[in-house]
């Protein structure tokens, strides 16, 4: 494990924590600042989906751009778009102005989520790449700590300062602004990439040289769209209502959700030493499965808030050990190809599941419908473990893939043949 890395990608992960912190704030207060401007459950769900929807439909063009531009090139024009989103959105009059915002940071999303991958796999390389994949989730999530502990705290300091309700369209507007501000912030590191210099890969923009491995690695990610679309989302709505906690202590319990993220994605790369890179995948989503009940159903806010703090850590630890395993198993050609596919397939999941999600909460009483909700996302968490199992740890484990066990003890070897 190694933390030595190149120049260009330390400007990347600043560029990284900065839009990190502006996520978290525009998480925490999205879904209120709809409810200020007018916009029921309904619209709500349609504006959480609209930017997977256009990550979904522009992911593959931005797949032939940064093949055509590299993928820096790609990363600055995604910042400049989602910088221009975040102040459509925040600034918006009604549902127009919201859709607009929406639609123009998942434009810049898109590029982004395609192009970042390849960045950090092609500015590293094997024995530093999951270090540098689980660095850049720590401080996206860590970022998220310091977002959600401070962001839940400015609709009451704009409240007090202008005597104001802290739940008004003026101090949520100010939250997003803030939000805008960290993201103009974190576009200046980004304006210093540089491509990389090695020529694109020959042939057509869309072919793939490996489409089953591509096919097993996004299946899984299909189902976990499928299900976090119905809640994740709305865990705001859901913790507001059930329990009426406040937006500066909401705040805190998703900072400290965040954290705890955070502080399991730095310990993925011992874990993965341990066990390997796909048993590691498997055994942290499988043990988030039963606190996700727990978040769904406890009665109690202690239980929920304990069970948000572990699940959140377990769930989404996994995510840069699964996407440097996709990097690794992939010809270098196919691995911007993979970020679009996977893209695309994970936010129509999100996307279709968060449009429903809406219209079950607004034909539904608020209790009945988070429970089918957490139901249906827990039915496709599990299928999506169980897919993972199947379709890439048990061929993988046949065929002797270094992925499949634990890294060899320093004295010991690899067993002749495996890479």
């Amino acid at each position: 494990m190694t933390w030595r890395f190149s120049r260009q990608v330390w400007l990347y992960l600043a560029s990284a924590f900065t839009f990190g912190l502006a996520q978290a704030f525009a998480a925490l207060f999205l879904n209120f600042y709809l409810r200020a401007l007018g916009l029921g459950a309904e619209w709500q769900g349609l504006v959480n989906a609209l930017p997977a929807l256009t990550l979904a439909s522009l992911s593959l063009p931005a797949v032939a751009l940064a093949r055509r531009i590299s993928n820096a090139r790609t990363i600055q024009l995604g910042s400049v778009l989602s910088v221009a989103g975040a102040l459509i959105l925040a600034t918006a009059g009604g549902p127009l102005g919201a859709i607009a915002g929406a639609l123009v940071q998942g434009a810049g999303g898109a590029m982004l989520m395609v192009a970042g991958s390849p960045f950090m796999a092609n500015n590293s390389d094997e024995k530093s790449r999951v270090t540098l994949f689980s660095v850049q989730s720590a401080l996206m999530t860590g970022a998220g700590f310091l977002g959600n502990l401070f962001g839940g705290r400015v609709p009451e300091v704009y409240a007090a300062a202008t005597a104001t309700e802290p739940d008004g369209l003026g101090a949520l507007r100010a939250a997003l602004l803030v939000s805008a501000g960290f993201q103009l912030a974190g576009l200046f590191p980004v304006l210093f990439l540089r491509p990389s210099g090695k020529k694109a890969p020959p042939g057509r923009s869309f072919a793939v040289r490996d489409k089953l491995t591509m096919g097993r690695l996004v299946v899984p990610n299909v189902l976990v769209g499928l299900g976090a679309g119905a809640t994740i989302p709305f865990l705001n709505v859901y913790i507001e209502g059930k329990f009426g906690v406040d937006y500066a202590s909401l705040g805190t319990l998703f900072a400290w959700t965040s954290l705890a993220t955070a502080a399991t994605v730095l310990l993925q790369p011992l874990l993965v030493r341990r066990l390997g890179q796909l048993p590691a995948v498997l055994a942290v989503q499988a043990a988030s499965l039963p606190f996700l009940a727990v978040l769904g159903y406890a009665p109690q806010l202690w239980m929920v808030a304990a069970a948000l703090f572990t699940r959140g850590a377990l769930m989404n630890a996994a995510g840069p050990v699964y996407s440097a395993y996709a990097m690794t198993a992939l010809p270098d050609e196919d691995r911007p190809m993979y970020s679009a596919v996977n893209l695309i397939a994970w936010d129509l999941g999100w996307a279709a599941s968060s449009i429903l999600g809406g219209v079950v909460r607004g034909a539904l009483p608020f209790s009945l419908a988070f429970n089918v909700l957490f139901a249906w996302t827990l039915l496709m968490y599990a299928a999506s473990v169980l897919a993972i199992y199947l379709g890439l740890y048990r061929p993988a484990r046949r065929q002797g893939h270094p992925a499949a066990r634990a890294a060899p003890s320093p004295g010991e070897t690899a067993p002749a043949g495996v890479d």
